[in-house]
């Protein structure tokens, strides 16, 4: 009987103890953004996920390409796309935390369409990542 009654705790205690699930797989993201066919100077492009099980990622844009390597990657699914180009010419605005003192400021140089406002949407698969290619037009 001593021995069924050790055997019953043990098993009621290891109950909870189920292993954890293991981490989405991730994986290597590149691509190319253009704006009216010239490569993206400078930006950053960011990958929200729309699945809940997604993982957001965002990347520098230089010279019209971008990367991110496999540990800092996207999981599979569906993402909405945001583009950011600021640009080269910055201008003085006011500093709401320092009344009488100026920051300098890049404004953004796409319309909000492409970033607060995107509808651009990926598919991403990390077992068959393939590069993104964005081709963005402004008036």
């Amino acid at each position: 009987m001593r021995g069924f009654c050790w055997l019953l705790a043990v098993l009621i205690l290891s109950g909870g103890c189920s292993p954890a699930p293991a981490a989405a797989k991730r994986g290597k993201l590149e691509g190319k953004v253009t704006v009216n066919g010239k490569p993206v100077v400078v930006g950053k492009i960011r990958l929200m996920a729309i699945d809940p099980n997604g993982v957001n990622v965002a990347a520098d844009i230089k010279d019209g390409e971008f990367s991110v390597p496999a540990e800092q990657g996207p999981t599979k699914g569906k993402y909405r796309v945001e583009f950011y180009v600021p640009s080269a010419t910055k201008r003085r605005i006011p500093d709401d935390d320092n009344p009488g003192k100026f920051i300098e400021e890049a404004p953004e140089t796409l319309p909000r369409r492409y970033n607060y406002d995107s509808n651009t949407t990926a598919d991403y698969d990390p077992s068959n990542p393939q590069p993104l290619i964005f081709q963005l037009t402004t008036p």
